[in-house]
């Protein structure tokens, strides 16, 4: 089949996009992606057609604050959707992201091509901008109006033909929520690490500048309240206060709002000493880190986004045989729990509990790691992260028995 995969970003750097285009040229497809260009030199693809909207990215950040109140956004999308339809010839329309559904649908209608739309849901997105506080703080509320996303999400969800989401337990959330869906094909993929990407990082040697003589617990991603590991450094603090002896690695961008808090914090004498933080890595050297820590954080906070789904960080963690300490987000608690790869937490007396348990523990953490790794092998050799190529293998699937 030629797929057409839209995506209001560049793709380079989403690591989820990336592998679905990868497992969809393998099965034989062509893929033709249709995304941002926002004026960096970018590289050419010899088994990919992109076509780039170039667009200023402070002009794509405006016009997406605008974007609940105003429908200018969905009508540049739907325009260049739809020329991108021509041009491609495509048989199947595959967009990222809830808020691109309804674009998607009417780029299909005014290409007047008869075509399905499949909605990948990377998140909870009506949760997600609601935990965001770039859109929840001040007069940008007023302009964003995140709330209207609760409203909005079952029509959205219902321009799709197929549904991509992130866990099992995120379907069936939505299905309960809008029995509209019961008769939508649902395909679960989720945000699995490319077993091949890591495999080939590791064979090219790379190397970190970064070692420590104590255990170093590890977070990385996106630094911000919503995830978590800003709630925890006082914690962090308070165990070292208290004569614990370990190191903290944080990578990953700090967002804007969090900065001032977040610098605070890690600038206090005894947090300053024992922890590093560096704001962006390349995923390609996250195998020689994981090689170099001792316990994988996966701090978010317990909310409807958070519960929809594993965050990536936690197959990454589970591929390094990295026990985990973690909250009790539905998704990564069954992963957790199912997998025996790592301890969960509530609050600030059980994360200190189970933290000190894995600190003095070697052959716990032992345990774990290796029961992750396991867990892990046996969910690729299940395939569970493929199911969503059944879309277009023309495999028919009883979508309420996966």
């Amino acid at each position: 089949m030629r797929i057409g995969v839209v995506v209001d970003n560049e793709f380079e750097n989403d690591h989820r996009l990336q592998k679905e285009i990868r497992l969809l040229i393998t099965e034989g497809h062509t893929v033709s992606v249709l995304c941002f260009d926002f004026g960096k030199a970018y590289k050419t693809y010899d088994s990919i057609n992109v076509k780039r909207v170039k667009i200023p990215k402070k002009i794509k950040d405006l016009l997406v604050l605008l974007s609940t109140r105003f429908g200018l956004y969905e009508w540049f999308w739907e325009k260049h959707i739809s020329n991108f339809i021509q041009e491609f010839q495509v048989d199947a329309l595959h967009v990222h992201d809830l808020y691109m559904a309804k674009a998607g649908k009417r780029g299909i209608n005014r290409s007047k091509f008869t075509i399905p739309l499949t909605l990948d849901l990377h998140e909870n997105y009506p949760a997600a901008i609601n935990s965001y506080q770039w859109a929840t703080k001040g007069w940008r509320k007023l302009v964003v109006q995140p709330k209207k996303w609760y409203k909005k999400e079952e029509a959205y969800l219902n321009y799709a033909d197929n549904l991509v989401v992130l866990s099992k337990s995120f379907k069936e959330n939505l299905i309960t929520r809008f029995p509209s869906l019961e008769t939508t094909p649902f395909f679960v993929h989720p945000n699995m690490p490319d077993f091949e990407s890591f495999q080939s990082f590791e064979k090219n040697d790379l190397v970190v500048d970064f070692e420590s003589e104590t255990p170093t617990l590890f977070y990385f991603g996106v630094v911000a309240q919503r995830r978590g590991i800003i709630d925890i450094l006082p914690w962090i603090k308070a165990l070292l206060e208290g004569g614990k002896e370990f190191h903290t690695l944080i990578i990953g961008p700090v967002d804007k709002a969090d900065k001032s808090e977040f610098y605070h914090l890690i600038n206090q004498p005894i947090l300053s000493k024992n922890i590093t933080y560096i704001p962006w890595a390349d995923v390609k050297f996250l195998p020689a880190y994981l090689k170099q820590i001792t316990i994988g954080l996966a701090p978010f906070r317990v909310n409807e986004q958070h519960n929809s789904g594993v965050a990536n960080k936690l197959f990454q963690y589970m591929y390094g045989e990295i026990p985990i300490l973690a909250t009790k987000c539905k998704a990564q608690k069954e992963l957790i729990e199912s997998a025996n790869c790592g301890l969960l937490y509530e609050c600030k007396q059980e994360f200190e509990t189970q933290l000190s348990k894995l600190l003095d523990d070697k052959t716990l953490r032992q345990t774990l790691g290796a029961n992750g790794k396991k867990k892990l092998l046996k969910l690729y050799e299940l395939e569970s992260d493929k199911q969503f190529l059944n879309i277009y293998n023309g495999h028919k699937i009883d979508s309420q028995n996966q």
